[in-house]
């Protein structure tokens, strides 16, 4: 049995494939064209061991993600696994064959990568990244985007876009009033790679069970069960914990609320400053939602007084100083409050638009000259 791993700077071209190694039911995957020769060598032996051990089996997927904190890694799941989310997903965003969906990401990315599966499966044309937006309809896209794509449809050059479905992080407050007003609908999720979807919402107010998942909370951390689960790693461990009754979390943080759920970010995110936690990605959506912030970052510097402070580090589309950025904030309980500010042209995020924390860190500490 061959595993067919895909990689190719042509996204149609890896389409094409997938379509042919789903056909033929041997595994495939979906490399990283960018990565450097080692990884890819690295990833092909992993997925032939895979295979000659048995843990590949016939109609198994495998994508690589690198997450916010680690090195990419491959999740295992079978096709059928995302065929059963396509029905679902199709219900809730009105997806037909009319449609062309806009994929601004590379397909190495899960999230672009089931974008484009789930246009296939319902007859729609795909835009790939790099293409040209102005007939599309649809895009797939992480909040990081989305402010530029909303951009492009004031601008005329995506006028015939009309839903946004996003995923992968927390969206900036005020992104949905700003979508309806261009005239887009937004469906947002919440998922990974190892449980799919999980939740999602498509208005104002809190998560909801996406269609045929359970979700439980265990110490404040958030369990899935339902059919579109990974099986698990290709090799090694990862955050992914399964029990035996079939329910699996990567450690995200959530609480309930009336009629859903919301989730607070990565439990790994969290940073400690005088003796409160603070998850970082709940001071990120805020300083997102600034106007003239592109985009931020927030980290946790050591602070021989309170253990930890905060730094944020901001992609600024026009010049604000310190004194504005504080005010800004104020509202936020005072733990919560960046104490340092540092700017930049881009902060470093992943093929699937998550922060890379562990740069994200490094660059802190340099900018800081800590």
């Amino acid at each position: 049995m061959l595993v067919h791993a895909l990689v190719s700077r042509d996204p149609i071209q890896v389409l094409d494939r997938i379509s042919a190694a789903t056909a033929s039911e041997e595994p495939w995957a979906v490399l990283d064209v960018a990565w450097p020769t080692a990884q890819l060598d690295a990833a092909r032996a992993q997925l032939d061991q895979a295979v000659a051990t048995g843990h590949l089996r016939r109609g198994d997927l495998v994508t690589f993600t690198s997450g916010s904190t680690a090195k990419p890694r491959g999740v295992v799941r079978t096709v059928a696994s995302w065929d059963a989310s396509v029905g679902p997903l199709t219900a809730i965003t009105g997806l037909t064959a009319d449609d062309k969906v806009w994929l601004p990401g590379a397909l190495s990315s899960s999230l672009f990568l089931y974008g484009a599966w789930h246009a296939r499966a319902v007859g729609a044309s795909v835009a790939p990244v790099g293409t040209d937006p102005r007939e599309a309809t649809v895009v797939h896209c992480v909040p990081a985007q989305l402010g530029r794509i909303l951009d492009d449809v004031r601008a005329g050059r995506a006028a015939r876009l009309r839903l946004a479905v996003v995923a992968g992080d927390r969206l900036p407050v005020g992104a949905r009033a700003a979508a309806a007003q261009g005239g887009v609908r937004l469906v947002e999720y919440y998922g990974a790679a190892e449980l799919s979807f999980v939740a999602y919402r498509d208005q104002d107010g809190p998560l909801r069970a996406f269609p045929g998942v359970e979700i439980d909370l265990r110490d404040g951390r958030l369990w899935a069960r339902s059919e579109y689960l990974a099986r698990g790693y290709l090799a090694g461990d990862g955050p992914m914990r399964r029990d035996d009754d079939g329910w699996a979390s990567v450690g995200d943080l959530a609480e309930p609320v009336a009629d859903g759920w919301e989730v607070l970010g990565r439990g790994d995110t969290a940073v400690t400053t005088g003796g409160h936690t603070v998850v970082v990605e709940e001071v990120e959506q805020v300083l997102r939602s600034l106007p003239g912030v592109v985009d931020a970052g927030v980290v946790g510097l050591a602070d021989p007084r309170l253990g930890q402070v905060l730094v944020a580090i901001v992609v600024l589309a026009e010049p604000r100083d310190d004194a504005w950025l504080r005010g800004a904030v104020r509202d936020l309980p005072v733990p919560a409050r960046p104490v340092r500010w540092l700017r930049v042209d881009a902060l470093p995020r992943t093929a699937g638009g998550k922060l890379r924390r562990p740069e994200l860190a490094v660059l802190a500490t340099r900018l800081a000259g800590r």
